[in-house]
């Protein structure tokens, strides 16, 4: 008789990795070999129990059930647990902007509007003039990238958690000149909390954990040839710039707003002097 064959902890982690190894595309077998490396590990580490895996099950299909394309739980998910910031520290091409976290917010149907465009329809909140250029990082122009911009209203809220909003109120998409240079008249950001009625939500509560964000513009920025960018902007001195919620605070992306007294920028958005501005340059990484 032969003798009965004990599956040990080893063996399942090794066959599970194994049985990624024929995937067509090699960096797909790379990458979930070590993934069911390291969730086997923690397993073990944490003596998971089945009761606690079907909790973290159950967590998933939350999740699935409320994401829809105007809100992304399990993108939430990753913000929360520093994992999108993660990603950002180990994949940003060296010498170009810090990059930032994209959001549960973010939609790829935002309008192309002119260079220069006043999106803020006779809405509440401070304006705020915001423009700049989009640069190599040698500091040569790139004419023609797109700037991809969003943020909230001024009762904290995106369109998507707010039905009163116009769905493309404070976002758009705007191609820069030939000296890669962009504007646009927005409002004031303000902290928020990250949604709290999903399952994310709770866990921040069981964990005591702070729900804030600090004040930002969220912007992603490409061009043909180069990396692209997903970034924020905050401005300096907002509530919880030093405890953001998702981690997505980075000290070259912390902007001031300062007083304007540009006479002809007053004129083109009907504004007084001196009105809120802020200036910025961002540096793309050609693709290698």
């Amino acid at each position: 008789m032969s003798e009965k064959h004990e599956i040990t902890r080893p063996d399942v982690t090794i066959d599970a990795m194994k049985s990624f190894a024929n995937a067509s595309d090699p960096r797909m077998a790379e990458v979930m070999s070590l993934l069911v490396k390291h969730m086997h590990a923690f397993v073990a580490e944490s003596k998971l129990t089945k009761a606690e895996w079907l909790k973290g099950l159950e967590f998933l299909t939350h999740a699935a059930k409320i994401t829809t394309d105007e809100r992304n739980e399990f993108s939430l998910f990753s913000d929360v647990m520093g994992i999108s910031s993660m990603v950002d520290v180990v994949s940003q091409p060296p010498g170009g902007t810090p990059s930032s976290v994209l959001g549960p917010f973010h939609n790829h149907d935002s309008l192309i509007r002119p260079n220069g465009s006043d999106l803020t329809d006779g809405q509440a909140g401070d304006r705020v003039w915001l423009h700049g250029r989009v640069l190599d990082v040698h500091q040569q122009a790139i004419p023609g990238a797109q700037i991809d911009f969003w943020q909230n209203a001024d009762n904290g809220l995106y369109p998507a958690q707010d039905p009163a909003q116009d769905p493309q109120n404070l976002r758009c998409k705007i191609i820069c000149d030939d000296q890669g240079g962009f504007s646009l008249l927005t409002i004031r950001p303000h902290p928020y909390t990250v949604p709290t009625d999903g399952p994310v939500g709770a866990l921040l509560a069981a964990s005591n954990r702070n729900i804030w964000r600090p004040a930002h513009f969220h912007i992603i920025v490409s061009a043909p040839g180069y990396v692209g960018l997903v970034t924020e902007l905050f401005p300096a001195g907002s509530d919880y710039i030093d405890n953001d919620t998702v981690f997505g605070v980075r000290p070259g992306l912390i902007v001031q707003i300062k007083p304007c007294q540009d006479a002809s920028i007053a004129k083109q958005y009907g504004l007084s002097i001196p009105f809120n501005e802020v200036n910025y340059e961002f540096n793309l990484v050609k693709q290698s």
